[in-house]
């Protein structure tokens, strides 16, 4: 009997917790199921549609991923070179800000540093600086007759240069700006890997006889390994998602040579009303952004030793 009762006592008192725990969790399912899974779930019935807000949607089935995929000739044509002029800006972006991010986490965790804390502040203000302001400020560093960066150009006496006037300055020059606004959450993120890393790994490589270099590319490059695969996943789903430096800086010119996916969905949601169209167009990013990630994580996952 007393078994018995301590039975029924656990389950009784398993059945309470789990209530509190449901009643702490509810505010967040509420606000997940109206705010993020209502919206998506949406968007996706809307996809299926012909929507224009000034009529009611018409149920059209798969007609908007075809059109997409093999639609019209310049429709088609555009979406094709949105997604080539997206996975051009997210390939240049995460490139450089790995490699930008992993030498500035260096250097802020070098020994001979002095004022660290100073320099991670001043290397991270950029990630928490709005994305149009600071689309703004690199809008005027590139202007062609008052930019600074011209002006740089014309003091060491060399030609100027129409940077997003270009059809081949212009997306490199909006990565350019994307490597400087994100380089120093790579920082953050590098460093924490850094300082896990025990010093006695280090000991052990110089009294193999390995200098800096090979200290760096046997012991540092392979046990940040788990971190990089975190960065480039996470770099790659925001870069695949870039819109306000194209919205500010660019508009997609000049000649569409910087027109992305999302800011080609915009023009078809807000600009000419199409939002099934749009909305088709967004899933089709997402299967790309899940396509990526598992990618990476083959390429990158497979290299990993826990």
């Amino acid at each position: 009997m007393a078994s018995l009762r301590h039975t029924r006592r656990r389950r009784s008192l398993r059945g309470h917790t789990s209530f509190i725990a449901f009643l702490f969790l509810f505010p967040f399912m509420l606000l997940f199921v109206v705010f993020r899974a209502g919206p998506v779930l949406a968007a996706l019935g809307l996809s299926f549609t012909s929507y224009d807000v000034l009529s009611p949607p018409t149920w059209v089935g798969p007609y908007n991923y075809a059109n997409i995929l093999f639609g019209t000739e310049a429709a088609t044509r555009l979406f094709w070179r949105s997604i080539a002029n997206t996975l051009y800006f997210t390939a240049g972006q995460v490139g450089f800000e790995m490699i930008c991010g992993l030498a500035l986490a260096m250097l802020v965790n070098a020994r001979l540093l002095k004022a660290k804390s100073l320099w991670r502040v001043f290397f991270y203000t950029p990630v928490v600086t709005s994305l149009v302001a600071s689309s703004m400020i690199w809008l005027w560093l590139y202007h062609p007759e008052a930019g600074f960066l011209n002006a740089i150009l014309k003091g060491l006496g060399l030609p100027t240069l129409k940077w997003l006037e270009s059809t081949t300055l212009a997306m490199p020059s909006i990565i350019l700006m994307a490597v400087w606004q994100g380089a120093g959450w790579s920082m953050v993120i590098y460093l924490a890997g850094l300082q896990g890393i025990p010093e006695s790994l280090y000991e052990a490589a110089r009294i193999d006889g390995a200098n800096s270099w090979q200290q760096f590319w046997r012991v540092t490059l392979p046990l940040l390994m788990p971190v990089t695969l975190f960065i480039v996943i996470m770099s790659c789903i925001s870069s695949l998602q870039v819109f306000s430096q194209v919205f500010v800086m660019t508009q997609g010119g000049p000649l569409n040579s910087t027109i992305t996916v999302t800011y080609h969905m915009y023009l078809n949601a807000f600009r000419f009303y199409r939002l099934g169209y749009a909305s088709a167009m967004s899933f089709l990013l997402f299967l790309v952004i899940l396509a990526i990630s598992v990618l990476n994580n083959r390429i990158f996952g497979g290299r990993i030793e826990y």
